[in-house]
């Protein structure tokens, strides 16, 4: 799309919208994780006039746990943050008034082992020695319920799970003192990439062998329920835009490296870093989404427990498809 046809894309949106560029902008509360991805958008919003042209204020802060940043969207100090599938239920089951209204990203992560690993399946994973951030991580509770249900046995009681974080998982990958692992998607770009390691699979084909919908957002803008509407609705419409343009600008990837807001040990690995990035954008949110999700919470609380998984049952209120990116 050329830059008129875009400019005027816009324009019929902010129309749609009721929206008058006269107006003072609408002030939105944005919790960042330190190291997270949305920092990236918060930046493309701001990089390319995207909260100018939709009359909106963003204004961020940063926290160095997802703890923290929950306690800051509890207290309301935050009005949006983002945060996993599962975590949107436990904020509901915490009493947090907050909610998800819009898919982040399908992307979370994947198994990965060494390039030259005997292991080709994920029934071989059986009795080795595999790493994860946490116990109570998601692309490890989504690997367990696979196992279960199509494999025949559980990665938790059946083979070794470690904590590990990231960074040290390839250190431990490469010298072999793991067999698996399952970092965070960048770090699975970053591995395969630079010929280190092989994705054994995906979380987004794990759940294809659930038979869930491949395209589920594990990932989800989680809004305060006392946030404005409108507001809501221009911030969708803002990670819309931005999500279209970083598809779209080479400078930005290098941008977001040079302003510290991502590193790399090498940069030559940013394109399969972008690609994976790209890979994840989300597709729709209705109620087909909705139900996916519910029943994989489920699945996950009977496979590894309520204590493990965090929630106990799905609780309806946790999503909402009522918000919609202004224009849309």
């Amino acid at each position: 799309m050329g830059v008129g046809v875009r400019a005027l894309a816009l324009l019929a949106t902010l129309m749609l919208g009721g929206l008058s560029l006269a107006q003072e902008p609408k002030t939105i509360r944005v919790g960042l994780q330190a190291g997270g991805t949305f920092s990236w958008v918060i930046y493309a919003i701001e990089r390319f006039g995207i909260d100018k042209q939709l009359g909106i204020q963003v204004k961020e802060a940063t926290y160095p746990t997802k703890a923290a940043t929950q306690l800051a969207l509890r207290a309301g100090e935050v009005q949006v943050t983002v945060d996993d599938f599962i975590e949107a239920v436990r904020i509901q089951q915490q009493g947090i008034p907050a909610r998800a209204v819009y898919p982040y990203s399908l992307v979370t992560g994947g198994v990965v082992v060494r390039a030259d690993s005997p292991i080709k399946s994920v029934a071989d994973l059986k009795g080795k020695t595999i790493a994860a951030q946490s116990l109570g991580d998601k692309s490890l509770l989504i690997l367990r319920a696979l196992a279960v249900y199509k494999y025949g046995f559980d990665p938790q009681k059946d083979s070794k799970v470690v904590a590990v974080a990231p960074p040290l998982m390839a250190e431990l990958l490469r010298k072999g003192e793991i067999d698996a692992g399952l970092p965070f998607w960048h770090f699975v770009a970053r591995q395969v990439a630079s010929g280190e390691a092989r994705e054994l699979i995906s979380a987004v084909d794990m759940l294809k062998e659930l038979g869930a919908p491949p395209d589920l957002p594990l990932l989800l803008i989680i809004a305060r329920n006392d946030a404005d509407a409108e507001t809501i609705g221009r911030l969708l419409k803002a990670v819309q835009l931005a999500n279209q343009r970083m598809k779209e600008s080479d400078a930005f990837w290098q941008e977001i490296l040079d302003k510290n807001l991502y590193a790399l040990p090498d940069r030559s690995l940013m394109p399969a870093v972008r690609k994976r990035w790209e890979s994840g954008l989300p597709k729709r949110w209705d109620a087909g989404v909705v139900v996916g999700l519910t029943n994989l919470v489920q699945r996950m609380v009977q496979v590894a427990g309520a204590e493990v998984v965090g929630v106990s049952r799905f609780d309806a209120r946790a999503y909402s498809t009522q918000f919609r990116p202004l224009g849309d």
